[in-house]
């Protein structure tokens, strides 16, 4: 298993300075940030996940220190052979660290697991969207709208997290607006319901009303009806 300056010594070594310099301005709150791309980082988080001293302890050495290590935690978590239970485990002691946008959207993405086993994961995902957190809300959020939004009974239980979600942090507001674009652009009668009666901030609302109008799959038609139900 490599140790802790053996991860960072590799990361340094597919690090692009500029490349840090540019995402970095894109993160508020970004901690220090090597500069290594999202598919290396998941490429290199695979060979990690994969490590036979086990998940667990391959985790156990990224610290929280650069941008980096934390996204390789959460991308291992999300590629590792795990029973679910371990897996919530482990991700309920990444959210801390998952404190920005990136983190906790690339992390979210990596979840596929979790459309396997429903049963598992949607109580857990709809129990994080109710906190008041910014970024463990926004991540039951995006995992939602990311593995479940496929099926019709998924669209219901996105919007009724989002509904439910209490935070008043940009990031999780930013995340519910995102979520009820996706419903919406999916199922537009389902999103146009629960527009006209939503109980969504205005911001929140006019927000998803943003991103459904500028979905390329969202019709004339329908971006014009949703733009009559701005607030």
């Amino acid at each position: 298993m490599p140790t802790q300056s053996e991860i960072l010594a590799r990361l340094s070594a597919m690090a692009e300075p500029e490349y840090a310099a540019f995402a970095s301005r894109l993160i508020p709150g970004c901690p220090p940030m090597l500069g290594v791309r999202l598919p290396a980082l998941r490429r290199y988080a695979a060979k990690l996940a994969r490590d036979p001293a086990g998940p667990q302890a391959v985790v156990a050495q990224l610290g929280p220190e650069v941008f980096e290590t934390r996204m390789l935690r959460g991308m291992v978590i999300g590629c590792a052979k795990l029973p679910s239970g371990e897996r919530w485990r482990m991700l309920e002691d990444f959210l801390p660290l998952a404190d920005n946008w990136s983190l906790c959207d690339s992390t979210a993405a990596g979840c596929r697991f979790m459309a396997k086993d429903p049963g598992f994961w949607l109580p857990r995902l709809q129990e994080l969207a109710r906190r008041d957190q910014e970024f463990p809300a926004r991540f039951g959020l995006v995992c939602l709208l990311d593995h479940f939004t496929g099926t019709p009974e998924g669209r219901r239980l996105t919007l009724d997290a989002c509904a439910a979600a209490p935070c008043p942090a940009l990031y999780t507001r930013l995340g519910a607006a995102w979520a009820v674009s996706v419903v919406a652009v999916k199922e537009p009668e389902l999103g146009l319901a629960f527009l006209r009666s939503d109980p969504l901030d205005d911001f929140t609302h006019n927000k998803a009303i943003q991103k459904i109008r500028e979905s390329r799959r969202a019709t004339q038609e329908y971006r014009a009806a949703v733009l009559a139900l701005k607030r």
